[in-house]
C-alpha cells in the first residue's frame, strides 16, 4: 500500500453531513447563540441521543442529571458539540468497518469520547487551550478509518488485526503504521481535516502528536497534550501499568500540570492513588 492510494481515499472520503455543516456554521456565526446551536442539533436524532447520553454517562462527571438538549449543548459548549456531531457522521458512514483495529464503530465513538473528556476535565478553567483541543481530541482516531478500509480491499483484514492485538504502546503503535502504510494515523487524520479546511493548529496539533517536538511553537503544547493522553487511551487496549509511568513522564517532561493530570486518571480510570 502506497501513500498515493492513501491519498485517494482520503480525497474519496464521503463530504461532511447536513447537520455537521449546520453546527460548523452556526458555530463560526458571533451572531449565534446556544439556542441556535440547540435547534441544529435536535434535527439530527443520532446526534441528539449521543450528546444526552454522554451528558448523562459517569465520564463527563456532570453533576446533575441532563434532560433535555438545551441543557447539554449549554454545558458542553460549541466546541464539544462539534465534536459529536463529527462523531455522530462517522458513524453514520454505511461502510464504516474498523474490524482491522479488532473495535466497531460504537466501541471507536466511545473511546473518542473517553479521549475527549480526559482532556475536557485535565484543561477545565483554561477555556483559550480548550478551543483548540476539543475537536483534535474527539477526532485524532479517524485517519484509521481510511487505514482500515485499505486493509480491508487488500484482502489482509486478519493479518492485520494479529499484528494489532501485539501493539502494546503508543510507540509500537506507530511503527507498525508507519511499516504496513509509511504512514500514520495521525498523519492521515491531519490530511483529512485540511480537506474539511480545519484550523491548521488543529491539524498540526493531531500532526505532530508522535513528535512534538518537532511541531512550531504555538501548536508545541497542544500535540503534547493529545500525545499524553493517546499514551492512555486509544483504539488498542493499553496496559496502564505499562502506559502510565510512560505518561507520566512526558507530563514530566514538557512541563504539564501534573497534579491535575493525576486527579484526572484517579477519576476517569477509578483507581485509589497514581
Amino acid at each position: 500500500m502506497t501513500q498515493e492510494m492513501i491519498i485517494e481515499k482520503v480525497k474519496a472520503f464521503p463530504p461532511l453531513d447536513d447537520t455537521v455543516n449546520k453546527v460548523m456554521a452556526v458555530c463560526n456565526d458571533v451572531e449565534s447563540s446556544i439556542a441556535d446551536l440547540a435547534k441544529v442539533v435536535k434535527s439530527d436524532p443520532m446526534t441528539t441521543t449521543n450528546i444526552l447520553k454522554a451528558a448523562n454517562s459517569p465520564l463527563y462527571g456532570f453533576s446533575r442529571e441532563i434532560k433535555s438538549i438545551e441543557q447539554a449543548v449549554s454545558i458542553f459548549g460549541m466546541e464539544t458539540v462539534k465534536g459529536f456531531a463529527f462523531s455522530s457522521f462517522l458513524q453514520k458512514k454505511p461502510d464504516l468497518d474498523l474490524s482491522p483495529y479488532g473495535i466497531d464503530g460504537k466501541d471507536f465513538a466511545s473511546i473518542s469520547e473517553q479521549q475527549n473528556a480526559f482532556v475536557a476535565k485535565w484543561y477545565k478553567g483554561k477555556r483559550a487551550k480548550l478551543d483548540v483541543l476539543i475537536l483534535p481530541s474527539f477526532l485524532m482516531e479517524i485517519g484509521k478509518i481510511v487505514l482500515a478500509s485499505l486493509v480491508i480491499e487488500h484482502g489482509k483484514r486478519e493479518e492485520y488485526r494479529a499484528l494489532m492485538e501485539q501493539v502494546k504502546t503508543l510507540e509500537e503503535m506507530q511503527k507498525l503504521e508507519k511499516k504496513v502504510f509509511g504512514i500514520t494515523n495521525e498523519e492521515v487524520t491531519a490530511i483529512l481535516l485540511n480537506n474539511w479546511n480545519f484550523d491548521p493548529m488543529m491539524s498540526d496539533a493531531i500532526k505532530h502528536l508522535n513528535n512534538p517536538a518537532e511541531a512550531p511553537e504555538e501548536v508545541r503544547e497542544y500535540a503534547q497534550v493529545l500525545q499524553v493522553v493517546k499514551s492512555v487511551i486509544t483504539t488498542q487496549p493499553m496496559d496502564l501499568d505499562t502506559n502510565l509511568p510512560k505518561a507520566m513522564d512526558l507530563v514530566d517532561q514538557y512541563g504539564l500540570d501534573k497534579a491535575r493530570f493525576e486527579e484526572v486518571v484517579r477519576e476517569q480510570f477509578q483507581l485509589e492513588s497514581v
